[in-house]
């Protein structure tokens, strides 16, 4: 059995990397629901090294209001050379910068 303290600092560093790469991709904060979508095209023709994601990152959803505003959270799992990595959630919102978070592997993203 894996090291669960290492298998969580994997997926805390992964989540920084994905997220410091959705930033740069997405630019400026989208404002709006097309822009939410044009931006996550742009992260999904991104690349990490090592890992492969199922389906690609970041993964699939559809925008949906939240608090006043358009959010989209896409999700997908990373799978590296030694099995599951976890549960991938992208979180675009309008007008904030992207975020993305590791869940445990198995976490369920419907």
């Amino acid at each position: 059995m894996a090291d669960p303290l290492a298998a969580e600092a994997r997926r805390l560093a992964l989540a920084a990397s994905l997220t410091r790469q959705a930033r740069r991709l997405a630019g400026e904060p989208p404002d709006d629901e097309r822009l939410l979508v044009d931006a996550a095209r742009e992260l999904a023709a991104a690349e990490h090294r090592g890992v492969r994601f199922e389906p690609p990152d970041p993964g699939e959803g559809r925008p949906e209001p939240a608090g006043g505003r358009t959010r989209l959270v896409l999700a997908c799992t990373a799978h590296a050379e030694e099995g599951e990595i976890g549960t991938v959630f992208t979180t675009l919102i309008a007008g904030r910068p992207p975020t993305v978070s590791v869940a445990p592997p198995g976490t369920a993203f419907h």
